[in-house]
């Protein structure tokens, strides 16, 4: 969903496309080809500006200019981009390369990237705080949250929450994350100012995401 609740960006595997719904007439107004095969994740920028988007079968990240409905750019990253996340000020994207097992820091008005973070084994999804200084990446097979300090852009620590565990929300506040562990069938419950585990809330099989109401 963009910021203003205008549009609603679609990742579409077989056609290797984004669509792009408007929210108001409930129909899809473009389709937009992207240059990785199988998207999966296409995500606005808090601007509204920019759709960048992740693809199984690439290694780059695909820029879409939402005025012009069309990818106009894109930035090399590692294997199998997953999970972005952008800075409140659309400055800075973080995505989580899962064959890789790194985080790529974008500069968004440059287009590049501008460091590179090792984080933990197969690295995949990404949520950050709404203040911004702090990025949080599940790494699916050590089971682990790695946490980034944007000031300084590096890992300073990994929280261990339960296997596999993909994507994740916060809550508005900033307080708290919660992540879903696939192969534990649980969300795990992080403190975003101590970086520790509060507690798993059990759950159906193999939950894959969250999300939290406003």
């Amino acid at each position: 969903m963009s910021p203003d609740g205008k549009w609603v960006a679609a990742a579409v595997e077989i056609s290797n496309a984004v669509a792009l719904v408007d929210t108001a007439t409930q129909k899809r107004v473009a389709t937009i080809k992207v240059e990785g095969k199988n998207p999966e994740h296409a995500v606005f920028s808090p601007d509204g500006k920019w759709i960048f988007v992740s693809a199984e079968e690439a290694t780059q990240v695909d820029i879409i200019d939402v005025a012009q409905q069309k990818q106009v750019a894109h930035v090399p990253v590692g294997k199998r981009p997953r999970g972005i996340g952008f800075l409140p000020d659309s400055s800075k994207a973080y995505v989580a390369c899962e064959l890789d097992s790194t985080v790529y820091v974008i500069d968004v008005q440059a287009r590049k990237v501008i460091k590179s973070l090792k984080a933990g084994n197969f690295s995949n999804g990404v949520a950050v705080r709404p203040d911004g200084k702090r990025v949080f990446v599940s790494n699916g097979k050590d089971g682990t949250v790695s946490v980034i300090d944007t000031g300084t852009n590096e890992i300073i620590g990994n929280v261990q929450v339960g296997k596999r565990p993909w994507n994740m929300a916060i809550t508005p506040d900033g307080k708290k994350l919660y992540v879903a562990t696939g192969r534990s069938n649980a969300i795990a419950v992080i403190d975003t100012e101590s970086n520790k585990k509060l507690t798993d809330i059990p759950v159906g099989e193999l939950p894959w995401g969250v999300v939290i109401h406003p």
